[in-house]
This record gives structure tokens, C-alpha cells and sequence, in this order.
């Protein structure tokens, strides 16, 4: 119990740091707004085939997520309390306080970026449960290494350039998975036996990673 609470006070402590400064939240908005805007401009008037529609959402979805996850550790130690929040806590209870508060934040950019190309670049989808499922599995495989690619480098001078260069490996084979999934979401008849094989790999590969970043933060929080 003293582990759930104290995942509870870091979970806490950052949305009401976020909500009091809303630095994160305006700049999310912000990019999501003018990625969008953009291939709205840029495609004028045509209609865009799904498969492309899904990679471009994608494409806006994991842009934003690596400019707001990243916010977790490097904003500890840009306001100087990443040594109090080592002492408060145990590492267990940060590592997945932080975890939660990225997939959170992760789920609401997925749901912003999807509403937006669906509402205004008319992306259809055909099996809305498998499009939900997509967009929660890729949120979690998301959030779990950039979590702790956040933590490696916010000991580091270049923060944002390191943390951009080591987010791609890891993330690469979650965007295969996730545009597949997507793009099977939006085509016409029963999909679900193809996707499921996307879908298992995407949390076979969130479990991983989610054991390798628990494994490995005790380590990465005490350098």
C-alpha cells in the first residue's frame, strides 16, 4: 500500500504541477494544432486515401508524444528537483508514477490527433473497436520507453538532441505495428485476424518493455 501511494503523490504531484503552469499542455496544443493544420492546407480539396491518412496521423501522434513525454525527467531536472524527488520517494513508486502520468498524457494526444484528422481530413474507420485498441496499445508502447529514455538523459547537458537521437530506435517497430494496425482499422470487412497479430505483438512488446524499464530505472536513477 505504501508503493500504490506513493505512485499516487507522483501521479498527483505532476498533473497539478502541469495544470498550474500549463507550459506542456499549451505546447502540446499548440503542435498538434499546427501539424494538423498543415496537411489540412497542403491537401486542400483532395481526398486523402485512409492507408496515407493513418500515416500521417501517426506521424503527428508520435512527434507530439517525444514533445511532451519527454517533459517527465528533463523538467525535474531543468526546475531542480530531481534530487528531491529521489529522496521522497522509492524508485519503483517514480518510475511508475511517471509512467502513468506519460500514458495518460499519451492517450489524450491520441484522442486529440484522431478526432482531428477524423473530423477534419474525413479519415474513416471502419471497426472503431479496433481503432480504440490501436490507439491505446501505441499509447503504453509509447509511453514506456520514452519514459525511461526521459530519465536517461535528464542528467545531460543536450537533453532534447539525446533524447531524440535514443527515442527512435526503440519506438521504431511500435510505429510498423501501430500504421498497420490503423490502416486494417479503416478498410471494409471483418480485419480482426490480421490486426490481431499486430495487435499481440504490440503488447507483447509493451510488456517487455515495460520489465526491461523496471529492471533497468534503479540503475538509470541512481546516475
Amino acid at each position: 500500500m505504501e508503493t500504490i501511494n506513493a505512485i499516487w503523490q507522483v501521479v498527483k504531484k505532476d498533473f497539478v504541477l502541469e495544470f498550474r503552469t500549463r507550459y506542456g499542455l499549451n505546447l502540446i496544443l499548440l503542435f498538434v494544432l499546427i501539424s494538423v493544420s498543415l496537411v489540412v492546407f497542403s491537401f486542400a480539396g483532395e481526398r486523402l486515401e485512409n492507408t496515407l491518412l493513418a500515416t500521417l496521423m501517426w506521424n503527428t501522434i508520435f512527434f507530439s508524444a517525444m514533445a511532451a513525454l519527454q517533459r517527465g525527467f528533463v523538467g525535474e531536472a531543468e526546475q531542480g528537483t530531481l534530487l528531491f524527488l529521489k529522496i521522497s520517494y522509492p524508485p519503483t513508486a517514480i518510475f511508475f508514477g511517471k509512467l502513468i502520468y506519460n500514458l495518460l498524457l499519451a492517450l489524450g494526444i491520441n484522442m486529440l490527433v484522431a478526432l482531428l484528422y477524423v473530423a477534419a481530413l474525413k479519415l474513416s474507420v471502419e471497426s472503431y473497436g479496433m481503432f480504440a485498441l490501436t490507439m491505446g496499445l501505441g499509447s503504453l508502447a509509447t509511453a514506456i520507453p520514452l519514459t525511461l529514455i526521459s530519465a536517461i538523459v535528464a542528467g545531460t547537458t543536450s537533453r532534447g538532441s539525446l533524447f531524440a537521437v535514443l527515442s527512435f530506435p526503440p519506438i521504431l517497430p511500435c510505429i510498423w505495428l501501430v500504421v498497420r494496425a490503423t490502416r486494417l482499422s479503416t478498410d471494409t470487412g471483418n480485419q480482426w485476424q490480421q490486426a490481431g497479430i499486430d495487435l499481440n505483438l504490440l503488447l507483447a512488446y509493451s510488456a517487455i518493455m515495460l520489465v526491461l524499464g523496471w529492471m533497468l530505472f534503479d540503475y538509470v536513477l541512481e546516475d
